[in-house]
């Protein structure tokens, strides 16, 4: 019997106006046309705030959904949670990329090769923010 391949998911962050928005696809191209009403689909928040959001980064890499759901999650939970804007979540983020686990029930994140995708010039406070060695880096204008 076969066993079914699941496909890949990405983590992105998005932005329109100010708001940040965090979620993972398997199609981040198609998610944000549905966060942008191109299509249905999309979030009520992202809706409620109205066209012209774009990807700020994707993280690409993640095995099943299942570990994509999991960073997600870890990204979302860095305290103080209630803390907003674009800044505060790529520091979010960053935090979560340099521990050994996102969740407790998470494989170790060496294991798991990820690639850090900018389609932003990359917030200066990051320039110098060290990413462990399982994550690559690529700058995009554009994606």
């Amino acid at each position: 019997m076969a066993v079914a391949v699941e496909a890949p998911w990405s983590f992105y962050i998005i932005q329109n106006h100010g708001c940040t928005y965090a979620g993972v696809s398997p199609d981040p191209v198609k998610r944000l046309r549905k966060h942008n009403g191109e299509i249905s689909g999309g979030a009520k928040y992202t809706q409620s705030k109205g066209p012209g959001w774009t990807h700020v980064c994707l993280v690409h890499g993640f095995q099943t959904k299942n570990q994509a759901l999991q960073f997600e999650w870890a990204v979302k939970h860095v305290p103080p949670r209630d803390s907003g804007g674009l800044l505060n979540r790529v520091k979010k983020l960053y935090c979560v990329l340099n521990k050994p686990h996102w969740t407790s029930k998470a494989p170790a994140a060496p294991t798991v090769p990820l690639q850090l995708e900018w389609s932003i010039a990359k917030p200066a406070f990051f320039h110098d923010q060290p990413l462990p060695a399982y994550v690559s880096e690529i700058h995009h204008n554009e994606i």
